[in-house]
């Protein structure tokens, strides 16, 4: 039995071997007239692991390369440039009014005509010029009929969800005839441009007609640019213009209480339309949300300049209509009456107050609480203390179903300008048709 056993191991030797010569023209390098997708059985060393084999470059392959992950064999000023060309992130106040991230898509035409439709727009962009925050401005787009049959409009659509419009879906326009698109642009809390474009579709042709909407938000004076930047690494110092949008001349009394520094202009004395103010903010100064600009302005006491910046955002617990409120010049003796607005509270607000407590100049009294359509308002009282004059800063806290919203305040408590008339309470703007 042993020999037959012994017998065996030479044909046991050779299968062997023959078995490890296929495996070795199978790792031979490829003929290129008789390719073979194969790919090598050999695996690369782990990383950081020696190993004898010489370096040699990969074999093009197909397959995607494996992902760097982040910190490895990465140049550290490649990320820093990355963050410095970010742009800054908005806020939740100003998301809110940020266009709509997605237009709704065109309708799917075969055939259609390589051409917007033979329609007149009149005006060809509607302009609604400065609108006063929380105001909304309307107005009218008429189109035309300039061809010789008729068009049908198959949708009318806004770019941003600050413009609402009528149904105008369906609607057949006759040769020589119109038909009017009523527009209207709401007012935004903060200051700046608010712009929108309507784009119009009809049957059986495949471009469509755009239409330019856009109005300003400013207060009766502006601050040009309506923000600061400090985002990032950018100047720590620079120049905003201050200007009535009405023409009438002011004087500039202070800038976030302190002495304002002002840019000597030609004409003499303090009194002028437009003030150029230079602004600076050291490195290591905590800086604020809001650089804010005190004047004599009949109809404007203060300008809030939103400042751009590194601070953490302040997430809302109560989603309001304004995260700052903006008392402007407070009657010393009479105070003045504001509304928060809160659009998703269930109950009236019941609680008040300012955080400062004693050391506020003001105090804050809840006067009504009632539900509107957009939600629930606050009418709330604030009184100045006696004797007390000049700008401040704090934060109103507004309670309503056991949630608390803080708020930031500022106003400025002085009386009325002499020979100024009492400002007219803000209405809703008047419908503007840009020429």
């Amino acid at each position: 039995m042993l020999s037959h056993v012994a017998a065996r191991k030479p044909r046991l030797a050779t299968c062997l071997a023959a078995l490890g010569a296929l495996g070795c023209a199978a790792s031979a390098p490829v003929n290129p007239q008789n390719p073979s997708p194969t790919p090598p059985t050999t695996a690369p060393a782990p990383s950081g692991q020696a190993t004898d084999e010489p370096a040699t470059a990969p074999a093009a392959s197909p397959a995607a390369p494996t992902p760097k992950q982040k910190g490895q064999g990465e140049d550290p000023r490649l990320e820093r440039e990355r963050t410095r060309a970010r742009p800054p992130r908005p806020n939740a106040r100003e998301a809110a009014d940020a266009p709509t991230a997605r237009e709704p898509a065109d309708p799917v035409q075969e055939g259609a005509i390589d051409a917007p439709p033979p329609i007149t727009v009149t005006p060809q962009r509607l302009d609604f010029g400065f609108m006063l925050p929380n105001t909304n401005a309307r107005g009218t787009v008429t189109l035309t009929n300039g061809g010789t049959a008729p068009v049908t409009l198959l949708s009318v659509t806004a770019s941003c969800k600050c413009t609402t419009i009528n149904d105008a879906a369906g609607v057949t326009i006759e040769p020589g005839k119109s038909f009017v698109i009523e527009t209207e642009l709401s007012g935004a809390p903060m200051q700046g441009m608010r712009r929108s474009q309507l784009k119009i579709i009809a049957k059986g042709y495949a471009r469509p007609v755009n239409v330019a909407v856009q109005g300003e938000v400013a207060l009766p004076v502006r601050a040009v640019p309506a923000y600061i930047n400090l985002v990032g690494e950018r100047a720590r110092a620079g120049e905003t213009i201050i200007e009535s949008t009405d023409g009438t001349p002011f004087r500039v009394l202070s800038v976030n209480g302190k002495p304002a520094t002002i840019v000597p202009q030609e004409a003499p004395g303090d009194v002028h339309p437009r003030h150029k103010l230079a602004w600076s903010f050291p490195e290591g100064e905590a800086i604020g949300d809001f650089w804010i600009v005190e004047t004599d302005h009949p109809n404007c006491g203060l300008v809030d300049v939103r400042i751009r910046n590194a601070n953490p955002i302040k997430r809302p617990v109560l989603r309001m209509r304004e995260y700052r409120i903006n008392a402007g010049r407070i009657d010393p003796v009479e105070g003045v009456r504001i509304e928060v607005q809160s659009k998703d509270a269930t109950t009236p607000f019941d609680v008040v107050s300012v955080k400062g407590g004693v050391a506020c100049p003001v105090t804050a009294e809840l006067i009504e609480s009632r539900k509107e359509d957009e939600g629930m308002v606050a009418v709330i009282q604030l009184k100045p203390l006696p004797d007390v004059r000049g700008f401040f800063a704090d934060t109103l806290i507004v309670g309503s179903g056991g949630k608390l919203q803080e708020l930031d305040l500022f106003g400025t408590i002085r009386p009325k300008p002499e020979g100024a008339a009492a400002p007219a309470p803000a209405a809703p703007a008047a419908p503007v048709t840009a020429p």
